[in-house]
């Protein structure tokens, strides 16, 4: 793809109609949105030995408490883990638990920051290509809407 700079971008994006602007930012919220989202689920695997084992209780997976979104405007995507309430003692850390009646430990998770480390890595990479990924969503969007 031929490098785009932002000027033209804005007069493509100027040049749809409403509705099609925002199928546009739609598409290029949710390919952002999808480089975290699989560099967290990366990030996750490494941490946890089997995430798409099911949880006995639920039937939920820990993969399926990482999840990304659009409000309704779209004016702004969200990946978040707050999907599966197990996925943040991962994230945050425990401090050593005890039986209540017997002072036997039951256990401590330390932090991993899964979450955070994926944030901090993709950061710059999402709002460096944003420019490209809303180019080709235009284009994607002119195409299909050619000969109407």
């Amino acid at each position: 793809m031929s490098n785009v700079d932002a000027k033209q971008v804005l007069q493509m994006f100027a040049e749809l109609d409403s509705k099609r602007q925002k199928k546009v930012h739609r598409d290029a919220l949710k390919k952002a949105t999808g480089i975290l989202l699989k560099e967290v689920r990366k990030n996750f695997r490494t941490v946890v030995k089997k995430p798409n084992s099911r949880n006995r209780w639920n039937g939920k997976t820990f993969s399926s408490g990482i999840k990304s979104s659009i409000n309704k405007e779209v004016t702004e995507g969200k990946v978040h883990i707050l999907g599966d309430f197990r996925l943040k003692f991962f994230e945050l850390g425990t401090k050593v638990r005890y039986k209540r009646t017997v002072r036997a430990t039951t256990g401590k998770i330390t932090a991993s920051y899964f979450f955070k480390r994926a944030r901090e890595a993709k950061e710059t990479e999402i709002s460096s290509s944003m420019n490209n990924i809303i180019t080709q969503s235009i284009q994607k969007v002119n195409e299909k809407f050619r000969g109407r």
